[in-house]
Formats: structure tokens, C-alpha cells, sequence
């Protein structure tokens, strides 16, 4: 039996949050979301890129050096992709764990679609493609740093 909405009950569904709003309220304050205008916070959000992309093409670059070097017999392409898809899935969900908060997302074409929907300018998107690009540089480096010349840094021949 439905009983009649009285005015408060129209009242309160008035000022339901919606949007961004509701995003925030559903899981418990500021953090369900990026604040990209937020100066105060640019510096520690790219470092936060640069960590996570360098870490994440160190992991895979590193495995794939791991499996050229010390994988025995020749793996089938699935299980060589099987490898390096767990791997980055694993260092990806350690990241964006401890860097969540902060800024997690590791992936220039994130960027683009932030900076589409107008979530992130196209200046600070520049920056995080200009980390973004430094840190997969580094990562690739410390890899060969690590592993020399073996497993070509997950390049193809």
C-alpha cells in the first residue's frame, strides 16, 4: 500500500546531491575525486604520475626482461602475454592503492579524456603527458640498468 508523499518527504528529495556531489557523499568526503584546478596539489600529482608510470614500465619492462633471460624454453605468445598481464595488473593495483588519493590513473590516453571532458586543463594536461613521457623513459632505463641488454625492454625485433 503506497501511502502519500507529505511535504517533507518532496522536500528532501529537492535537496538530494546530485552529480558530484552525489559522488563525494556516497563514498565519505573529497576523496572520489580528482580536484585538477587545485593548485596546492599539481606538484605532488605529478610526482605521483611520474612514480607510478616509471614503476609500471620498470614491472614490465623487467619481466619481460625476466622471461627473456631466465625463462627456459621458449613460452607460447599467450602465456608470454599472460606473464606481463599480470604482472603490470598487479604493480597497477599496488599504485593506485597507495597513490589513489593523490593521482592514479598512469595512462596518457586517461589524460586525454580528462582533459576532454574538461576535468583537467589542457595545460596541466600537457605536464602530465611530459611526466608521463619522463617517467616511462626512466623506468625504461632502470630496467636496462637492472637487466643490461637482455630481453630488448619488452621491445619487439
Amino acid at each position: 500500500m503506497n501511502t502519500p508523499d507529505t511535504q517533507t518527504e518532496r522536500s528532501a528529495r529537492r535537496f538530494e546531491p546530485i552529480g558530484k556531489a552525489a559522488l563525494i557523499a556516497s563514498v565519505g568526503g573529497t576523496r572520489g575525486y580528482a580536484d585538477w584546478t587545485n593548485p596546492d596539489h599539481r606538484l605532488r600529482r605529478l610526482l605521483s604520475e611520474f612514480i607510478g608510470m616509471a614503476g609500471l614500465t620498470f614491472i614490465l619492462s623487467g619481466a619481460a626482461a625476466i622471461l627473456a633471460r631466465y625463462g627456459g624454453r621458449a613460452l607460447q605468445p599467450w602465456q608470454t602475454v599472460l606473464v606481463l598481464s599480470v604482472v603490470s595488473a598487479l604493480w597497477l593495483v599496488v599504485a593506485v592503492y597507495f597513490l589513489g588519493d593523490i593521482s592514479a590513473h598512469f595512462n596518457p590516453a586517461a589524460t586525454l579524456a580528462f582533459a576532454l571532458r574538461k576535468d583537467m586543463g589542457w595545460v596541466m594536461a600537457g605536464a602530465y603527458w611530459v611526466v608521463q613521457f619522463v617517467a616511462a623513459v626512466c623506468g625504461s632505463l632502470l630496467a636496462r640498468a637492472f637487466f643490461g641488454r637482455a630481453g630488448n625492454l619488452a621491445a619487439t625485433n
